[in-house]
């Protein structure tokens, strides 16, 4: 999680989203590197979870990132199937963009 503000000075932290990024992809590496996956978790109830753990309203753009060994097994039955699939990703024309937002780089040259 990061804080809302700076406590040095109260100040707006608008990097919070970046560096609680930052510190997940990290996590997640050494995750990997231990032999363990990393499920990140956005359905959850924030106020209970803020309630549950003593979390305080100063901090916000937190996750919940459970730790753990993967077994086919303890898939839930609903998303067995999903999340033992090959995982199927974007074209990077969708999302990295060369220019002008929208334009995709291959439009530059670049795959």
């Amino acid at each position: 999680m990061a804080r809302r503000t700076f406590a040095r000075n109260g100040n707006p932290n608008r990097h919070a989203l970046h560096d609680v990024g930052l510190a997940i992809e990290n996590l997640i590496f050494q995750a990997m590197a231990l032999d363990l996956f990393v499920h990140q978790m956005a359905g959850f109830d924030v106020t209970k979870a803020r309630a549950l753990f003593g979390i305080p309203t100063i901090t916000s753009r937190w996750r919940l990132s459970p730790w753990g060994i993967r077994e086919t097994g303890a898939v839930v039955p609903p998303l067995r199937e999903r999340q033992m699939a090959p995982r199927q990703r974007k074209p990077l024309d969708q999302f990295v963009f060369g220019g002008r937002w929208g334009q995709g780089a291959s439009a530059l040259g670049r795959h």
